[in-house]
This record gives structure tokens, sequence and C-alpha cells, in this order.
């Protein structure tokens, strides 16, 4: 009799060992989101929530990426994580919003003023992308601060992940920025400034 509770109990363990593991990466990985959310955040952005890599963004879309400034010896400070929607291309990069140079509340006002400027309906979806340039952006005076010039040759990394429609307000929840120089309080104050 015990012999067989034991076989019950060995083959259920073996059937429900997969499950058991999913279960713990699952705690684990919320575990690791309480603790360590910009690390964290950026992984998932970088791995399994991205929707592709690419060297060159299409405007509209977002992306995350790492980046070292070109000229970062006299700038007062600058994003080596960026959260950008591109919106222009320049010689060698490409003009693009930050959202980082905002504190959170105010990147989903400016995110919900771009989406509301797109006019038409429809849903967030992978795929999505906003219409925009300059002279719809500098409508809304707090997407001044974050316009910034990017060169393709400061990427550092893989490339550009893509952020699908369905992650952007989790991304501009997450505090994924790793300002240099000076804290993300701070930048955001300067940003505030200018509006």
């Amino acid at each position: 009799m015990a012999d067989k509770i034991a076989t019950d109990f060995l083959s259920k363990i073996k059937a429900k060992s997969g499950e058991a593991i999913k279960w713990f990466k699952k705690i684990v990985k919320q575990t690791q989101r309480a603790a360590f959310p910009a690390t964290t955040g950026r992984k998932e952005f970088t791995g399994e929530r991205s929707i592709g890599v690419t060297r060159k963004p299409l405007i509209g879309r977002m992306y995350l990426f790492q980046y070292k400034a070109k000229w970062d010896e006299i700038l007062p400070y600058w994003d080596m994580w960026p959260l950008i929607f591109p919106f222009d291309y320049a010689k060698n990069g490409f003009y693009g919003i930050n959202l980082h140079y905002l504190a959170p509340n105010d990147r989903t006002d400016l995110m919900i003023r771009l989406i509301k400027a797109q006019g038409g309906s429809g849903n967030l979806t992978e795929r999505y992308k906003l219409r925009l340039s300059y002279d719809i952006i500098t409508k809304f005076k707090p997407a001044i601060p974050c316009i910034k010039r990017y060169l393709f040759g400061q990427v550092r990394g893989t490339g550009m992940y893509g952020i699908g429609g369905e992650d952007w307000s989790y991304a501009a929840a997450l505090p994924l920025q790793k300002f240099q120089k000076q804290s993300a309080k701070y930048v955001w104050n300067q940003s505030a400034q200018m509006y």
C-alpha cells in the first residue's frame, strides 16, 4: 500500500514539475520586478516583450535602447537608456521624443495627448505607430524638453528594441531611465521649468 502511494506521489510530482517550474519562475520574476524595476524592465523590453530589434527605427513607434552620448563630457546630463518615439530622420541619426525626460505622470499625460492628436479610433496593437512631426509635437509644451537628436553610431548593444502599442503604458510607467551626471528628479525638475 505504501509503495503504491509513493509511486502515485512520484508520478504526480513528475507530471506537475513543469507547472511548478513555471510557477516558481513567475514568482521570481515578480520579486525581481518589485526589487529591481529598472533592471528587470529593461531586460523584459530587450527580451521577451520586444517586437524586434532594429538599427534604424520607424517613425512613430516606441523604442528602448542603450546609448552613449557623443558629447557626454560637456552635456550636463543625458539618458543612457532612452525610451523614444522617433519623429524625423537626420544625417547619421534621427530626432525623437525621449519620455524619460518627464516624470512618470507627465509622460502619461503627454502620451495621451499625442494619441488623441491622431484622431480616429482603434486599439494600441503591437504594430501601432503615431503619426508624428515637429509641428504636432511642439503643440504640447511638455514634449519640448524631450526632443533629442540621436546618432546611429552612438547606439550601443544589439540595437533598438521595438515596443508594441499594447505595452506603451507599461514601458512609460517603469523607471527604465538611467541618467548620467544627475538624478532623475533633477532632470524632471529641469524639464518642468521649460513648460
